[in-house]
């Protein structure tokens, strides 16, 4: 599932090759992937109208258009959004395509159907289906180690379960949460109110180096994801722990084996030895 890193690179690429550009034409394959709207309100309110900025908060794309109207995109599970020319994916997963006016071409494409289009006026887009239950965004000034001390203190929840909740912390996911948590040293089990305050310190720290990282390799591509530019992102090779089950300890000096758990039906990927108790003392930071 594209997670902030991948819909931060979305929105860097859409970014410079839309704004400033019109869009002449709007043609929908598939009704379902609309959210609070219809087709024919959605084709009125894009075509002929310039795309002014591409926004994001959390996993979610906004798409300011001239004429006060705001396109919300979430890109759910397998979703793909991204301009190109030739456009040899547009198929029977495309399920939204706007011609622009430099001849270029803006593709919604989704496998899964997950994702979603919804359409908002700009005065109101935090009252939107897709923006009213977001929280804090993951990269933003206001998600400090203080805001996050403060959204688990007291609380016996899973301390993943409580980072992939997007109403509090918005963007992060399975993929980042499961890194976040290695590069901390906290464990893959640990519940919120157990943490001391210099291990949410922590915390805080390794999930915006994970995050600022991969936005730098352009996202982790293990499936479907794609850049703005319909291209993988790299991250993927730079992974500590997800996906690596079986596998030996990236950490400098610790001889644990990376286990995979299940975690309410989501896979947990940890170092049960630098992921411990006492895993402070065993191996080496990078």
């Amino acid at each position: 599932m594209p997670e902030l890193p991948e819909v931060e690179t979305v929105r860097r690429d859409l970014q410079a090759h839309l704004v400033g550009r019109t869009i002449e034409s709007v043609s929908i394959g598939r009704e379902d992937i609309l959210r609070s709207t219809d087709c024919a309100r959605l084709v009125a309110a894009l075509t002929g109208h310039e795309v002014l900025s591409v926004g994001r908060l959390g996993k979610n794309l906004i798409v300011e258009l001239s004429g006060d109207t705001v396109v919300l995109v979430n890109l759910g599970m397998t979703g793909q959004f991204f301009v190109c020319e030739a456009c040899a994916e547009i198929d029977e997963h495309a399920h939204l395509v706007a011609e622009l006016s430099d001849g270029m071409r803006l593709v919604f494409r989704d496998i899964r159907r997950f994702g979603h289009i919804e359409l908002a006026r700009a005065q109101s887009v935090g009252e939107s289906f897709t923006l009213r239950n977001v929280g804090v965004d993951a990269m933003s000034d206001e998600f400090t180690a203080e805001r996050l001390e403060e959204m688990l203190a007291g609380r016996s929840a899973l301390l993943k379960n409580a980072l992939l909740d997007q109403r509090r912390v918005a963007g992060l996911g399975n993929i980042y949460v499961c890194e976040a948590l290695f590069r901390a040293r906290i464990s893959a089990v640990a519940r919120c109110g157990e943490l001391a305050p210099e291990e949410v310190q922590r915390l805080h720290r390794a999930i915006r180096e994970v995050l600022r990282e991969s936005i730098a390799a352009e996202g982790t591509t293990i499936s479907d994801y794609v850049t703005g530019r319909g291209v993988p992102g790299s991250f993927q090779e730079r992974l500590r722990v997800y996906g690596r089950e079986g596998e030996r300890c990236r950490r400098h000096g610790c001889t644990g084996t990376i286990t995979r758990i299940v975690q309410s039906n989501r896979p947990t990927f940890h170092c049960p030895e630098c992921q411990s108790s006492g895993g402070m003392n065993r191996g080496e930071s990078y």
